[in-house]
């Protein structure tokens, strides 16, 4: 395959020529305010004032009359008499002053206000041709410090920008006007480049830093749900500082994490997590030591912004087939002297118990309720099951052998007895300091919990220093180190394992619960209740994890002409886990592991870039060319011992049996080129085309049947069509047209294409070594690919009251990299081939709007819909008849979605009707109770069941019981604003969608659930048909026997009649997800003090479920991060939090 090669040249655009500005104007007003003078003046021309409020003549009313009318000329008039003066300046620009006042500069103080003087913070002011840059705070103040003849730049989204030149003014009021006709918003896109909105082809997502630590999520990311359209986070209940994953668009592998590419400043990072970089399909079980993101402090954070489609992402190639996250962080603001700001915030954390759980029935088996003539043994007795008597406040026998009173106790009682309330604690300092030629910002911060769990907790430290250096007007420099460490003691095990959880101690016997009885122990040592006893768990494992990490980043810009600049980038993502996991004996004669983890992440990266844009009067062009290397490896070393001599120990050298070690060394080097061109036609029509070539270490070009490099390009279009018919501004102040197309892909895997080796025991002082692959190598492989169309509009009405995106997209993904089963002649399990292709087709829509607006009240409204239609179109042959299992039921076939659930249903007629069997209750082949049968019949045309040549019913346990896929999701965002108080809450849900709850089946098996109610005290008689036959030879008649939950949930603990679709439930929910209460102090109170700025918020998060489909347990909940998400068995509860931030900027 020939090379494809790219010279290309793109981005931004045409710069647009100033208008004339209007010179007269007309004006009929009787007793008028002085400023809504200027405010007619400034509608019906295109001059724009500039003021300090205490230098307008507040109290003067006026009275004015006429018509088309120069606009000096009406102030020469207005002004008249009133000590006070008025100077034009550069682009149409009115600056009002007092009579004689000499223009002092400086320092510059003021505030910016939109037309109807409300304050707009988070207002860009930027010193023109610097780097130097400071926000406007709550108030829509600021002060900055700037040279002589230098010149403002003011920004806000959605308002036209404004330059003043700065030593005309020092206090000034700059009052923004909405921007009718254009959408100059500046957002940052791929390779960190800033563009305005209006020339992009494709949807993109821009949050504010606030945004994202307005709630104090100890990992941010997780501050997404709910607030960006197409995005959904899975975040298991791994306890803070764990992983979160993020899927855009649907999943885009089979085998790959499905997370998006994540990049810091222009540098991409390591996000995967030991799971997904070590066994890709393994997504049960173990230990999660989190991701790239969890280590990063939200308050650094300056904005994200969000590449969902293919066009947006394709320039990053490789790795990019899950979309972009780019994160930018914060620089030196420009500010007198030393600029700080300090953030504090506590939140307090407390399990949600779970619901669901019937009190009218206690433990014991058969309904019996046991007193002391029973006779029985603590072991017989503690089976944790509750399919005892019902309750009526009798006399029984206890757990500890002696006569209670025989009542329930609640979830909440036993969540109360075990859990604690948790508190995390963050406070954060930054400092600020800025001169003509350079900023720097240093940052400290430190976040402390303690969990609910007992003995569990997380730490993290944090330091940040960004230099940002001008040398002269052509070399620009920006340096950032960011240093973290992060602790995590305890941390919850996944993956389903009962040592991760308490569940299956909360789904048991509900009158079982006496922790003081729990922690009690015979002679040897061993605890009198076993099964799943929370004390085992807390004083017999110790799972703990150290995290350090380096993520710097360089950054120079040499300006070679007004058009021509040269870009050179790099950094380095390193991170170094350590972690200690060790399971103590249960007893004096137990066994015990201990085990050492230390896992090294590092990847660098360097670009160059030479970007060249123009303008050529109505046209615009603007264009790149460029070239990467990364460089990404990974390694673990694991040693584990066993037989520990020292039971209370946590050395290695306390175990007896051998060191096993496993080392796993994968590296992954990257080369690539790519390039970009736009064009653009008089500011309205813009046309981009993008490439890129990766080349990779991974498929070597030397090994037959490799395709070692893959080509991406992209292309979109955006067409401005408010501008081009020059709609009324009134109703649609701006509409645009998008259509973009583009290709990305998935970075192979080191480990799926040659041999690893791990060290064995030694033999004769000699170390072995062994193929620790189970896979063998392919001898032919392509990378797989994700290929992707959208088609979308924005629209903005009633001059930007309201906003609205509409995007649709069609996404398809080939040369899925799957393992495939070889014979076991050959040595290894299976081998990996391209053996796999997938759709995924949506709509999705966001809806930003300002439902009320006055000059102290705002309410805005922000709503987001995603839809996702996901189809496996394609699986070889050789994977077989059951596709690909991620696991147990969580599988992919062709023809279905990925993430469908597969296994035994309820057995029902032709018509739907459930199908009953006869059922012994006592062992005896007497049957005097009935169930539900289990398993899928297929029906002839006629009703009659199909048989086999041996007249047996033709059964199906591999049935098609749902998706884990929503079918769609969406959050309404409700922002009240009120003089210096703000007031929001998000309300966010998922529609449609399967869970499969493995600890329903749990809370079933123990008789615990409502679910088992029914039938308990013998009268439910089931209307339908029962099978008083065998499946061999089936006899259905009409049903009189009563149903028995107990032989349907438990039949004597063999689970006999129980099918997996019981434990198949809906993932509907509807959740308050977060509300947060704040005051700005006002800058009266503050001006007798150091403070610049204070304000004080409530917040809370996950405060309760409006609506929840799922029984007992958390519908967000799993047993991992992998593609296996949907199944769980029972983890950790999930947990609401509340607490208050303080932050003050001096």
């Amino acid at each position: 395959m020939k090379l494809k090669i790219l010279f290309i040249v793109v981005i931004n655009i045409l710069a647009i020529l100033p208008a004339l500005a209007q010179n007269k104007v007309s004006l009929n007003l009787k007793n008028a305010d002085f400023k809504k003078v200027l405010k007619s003046i400034e509608k019906q021309s295109d001059y724009h004032f500039v003021y300090s409020e205490r230098k307008i003549p507040v109290n003067k009313k006026v009275t004015i009359n006429v018509q088309n009318v120069e606009v000096t000329n009406v102030l020469d008039e207005v002004f008249a008499n009133t000590g006070y003066a008025y100077k034009k300046l550069a682009n149409n620009l009115i600056v009002i002053l007092l009579a004689g006042e000499q223009i002092n500069s400086g320092k510059a103080i003021g505030q910016v206000v939109d037309e109807n003087d409300n304050p707009l913070p988070g207002a860009s002011i930027q010193i023109k041709k610097t780097s130097f840059i400071t926000i406007t705070d709550n108030n829509g103040d600021f002060t900055m410090v700037a040279p002589d003849n230098s010149v403002l730049v003011v920004t806000y989204v959605g308002y036209n920008t404004i330059e003043i030149p700065y030593d005309e003014m020092a206090i000034l009021t700059i009052r923004m006007s909405p921007n009718d006709k254009a959408l100059n918003e500046v957002v940052v896109t791929a390779l960190g480049l800033n563009k305005e909105e209006r020339r992009l082809g494709y949807s993109i997502t821009q949050l504010s830093g606030n945004e994202v630590s307005e709630t104090r999520e100890t990992t941010f990311i997780n501050a997404l749900a709910g607030k960006v359209a197409g995005l959904t986070v899975q975040s298991p209940p791994n306890g803070p500082g764990g992983s979160s994953r993020i899927i855009l668009r649907g999943y885009s592998s089979f085998s790959g994490s499905n997370q998006p590419l994540y990049v810091v400043d222009g540098v991409p990072i390591n996000s995967s997590t030991k799971e997904n970089t070590e066994e890709p399909l393994k997504v049960f079980g173990g230990s999660d030591p989190g991701d790239g993101l969890s280590s990063i402090n939200p308050d650094d954070i300056e904005s994200i912004s969000i590449l969902k489609g293919a066009s947006a992402a394709a320039l990053y190639g490789g790795g990019a087939q899950g979309g972009v996250i780019l994160i930018s962080t914060k620089k030196g603001l420009k500010s007198p002297g030393v600029g700080i700001a300090f953030n504090s915030n506590t939140v307090m954390e407390k399990m949600i118990p779970y619901d669901g759980f019937q009190y009218e029935y206690g433990r014991g088996n058969n309904g019996k309720l046991y007193t002391m003539a029973d006779n029985i043994t603590n072991s017989s007795y503690l089976t944790g099951q509750s399919w005892g008597a019902k309750f009526a406040g009798q006399q029984a026998l206890g757990a500890d052998g002696k006569i209670e009173s025989y009542q329930p106790q609640t979830i909440r009682e036993r969540f109360n007895k075990l859990y604690q309330n948790g508190i995390t604690t963050t406070n954060s300092l930054a400092f600020t300091k800025t001169t003509d030629n350079n900023s720097f910002r240093v940052s400290l911060s430190q976040t402390k919990n303690n969990t609910p769990t007992p003995g569990s907790g997380y730490e993290r430290y944090n330091g940040v220093l960004r230099f940002v250096q001008d040398f002269g007007n052509k070399i620009h420099t920006d340096f950032k180190v960011d240093l973290s460490k992060t602790m995590r003691t305890n941390a919850p095990l996944l993956r389903g394992d009962d040592r991760g959880s308490f569940s299956k101690y909360f789904i048991r016997s509900d009158n079982v619960t006496d922790i003081d009885f729990l922690n009690q122990k015979d002679a040897n040592g061993n605890y009198l209740y076993v099964y799943t006893n929370p004390y085992i768990q807390l004083q017999k494992i110790i799972n703990d994890q150290t995290q350090n990490r380096v993520l710097s980043a360089a950054n120079i810009t040499y300006d070679l002409s007004k058009h021509l600049h040269f870009n050179l980038i790099g950094g380095l993502d390193y991170v170094g886990t350590d972690g200690l996991f060790v399971n103590f004996p249960n007893n004096k004669n137990g066994s015990g592991t201990i085990t050492n983890t230390t896992i090294t992440q590092r990847r660098s990266d360097v670009r160059a870039l030479l970007n060249y844009d123009r303008t050529f009067a109505d046209f615009s062009v603007s264009a790149f060319a460029g070239a990467e290397f990364q460089n990404s490896a990974f390694s673990s070393l694991n040693i584990t011992g066993t037989g520990l001599t020292d039971p209370t120990s946590t050395n290695l050298n306390n175990t007896t049996i051998g060191l096993p070690v496993q080392v796993s060394t994968p590296r992954l080097k990257t080369n690539a080129i790519f390039g970009a061109t736009q064009l653009g036609y008089k500011n309205l029509l813009f046309l981009e085309v993008t490439a890129r070539n990766d080349w990779y270490s991974a498929l070597s070009s030397t090994r037959p049947g490799f395709v070692n490099h893959i080509f991406y390009p992209s292309a979109n279009l955006s067409y401005i069509f408010s501008d081009a018919f020059r709609i009324n501004p009134k109703v649609l102040s701006f509409g645009k047209l998008r259509l973009s197309v583009g290709q990305t892909g998935s970075n192979p895997n080191p480990n799926q294409t040659d041999l690893t080796f791990k060290y064995t025991e030694t033999v004769n002082n000699i170390p072995g070594q062994q193929i620790s692959n189970t896979s063998l190598p392919p001898s032919s492989l392509k990378p797989e690919t994700t290929t992707e169309t959208e088609i979308g509009t924005e629209l903005k009405f009633f001059k930007d009251l309201f906003y609205l995106d509409v995007a649709w997209y069609n996404k398809k993904s080939k040369n899925f990299l799957l393992p495939v089963t070889l014979p076991t002649t050959t040595g290894f399990n299976s081998t990996y081939q391209n053996a796999g292709s997938m759709i995924n087709r949506g709509l999705e829509i966001l809806l930003n709007g300002t439902a009320v607006k006055t000059t102290n009240f705002t309410w805005n409204i922000i709503v987001t819909y995603a839809h996702n239609n996901n189809k496996v179109t394609a699986l070889s042959d050789a994977l077989g008849t059951n596709g690909v299992a991620f696991y147990y039921t969580i599988k992919a076939k062709a023809g279905y979605p990925l993430g469908s659930i597969f296994g035994t249903p309820l057995r029902r007629d032709a018509n739907g009707n459930l199908l009953y069997k006869a059922v012994s209750t006592d062992g005896s082949n007497v049957k005097t109770a009935v169930v539900i049968d289990k398993g899928a019949l297929s029906y002839h045309g006629d009703g009659n069941p199909v048989k086999n040549a041996a007249g047996a019913l033709v059964v199906d346990n591999e049935t098609y019981l749902g998706s884990i896929n929503p079918d769609w999701s969406g959050g309404i965002t409700n922002t009240f604003r009120y003089k210096n108080f703000r007031f929001s809450f998000l309300i966010d849900g998922q529609f449609g969608g399967k869970i499969f709850e493995d600890g329903a089946r749990w809370a079933n098996f123990f008789g615990n659930s409502k679910a088992t109610l029914l039938g308990r005290d013998g009268t439910y008689i089931p209307q339908g048909m029962v099978n008083t036959g065998t499946d061999a030879a089936p006899v259905y008649v009409k049903n009189i026997l009563p149903y028995s939950p107990y032989q349907q949930y438990n039949a004597f603990a063999s689970l006999a009649y129980y099918a997996d679709e019981m434990s198949v439930f809906s993932s509907t929910f509807i959740k308050l997800r977060q509300i947060s209460l704040g005051y700005s102090l006002p800058k009266k109170l503050l001006s007798a003090t150091p403070a610049k700025s204070a304000t004080f918020s409530l917040i809370a998060r996950n405060l309760f479920f409006i609506r929840k489909d799922l029984p007992i347990f958390d519908p967000e909940s799993s047993d991992s991060i992998g593609n296996g998400y949907g199944y769980d068995s029972g983890g950790l509860p999930g947990s609401r939090t509340f607490g208050f931030n303080l932050s003050v900027s001096f």
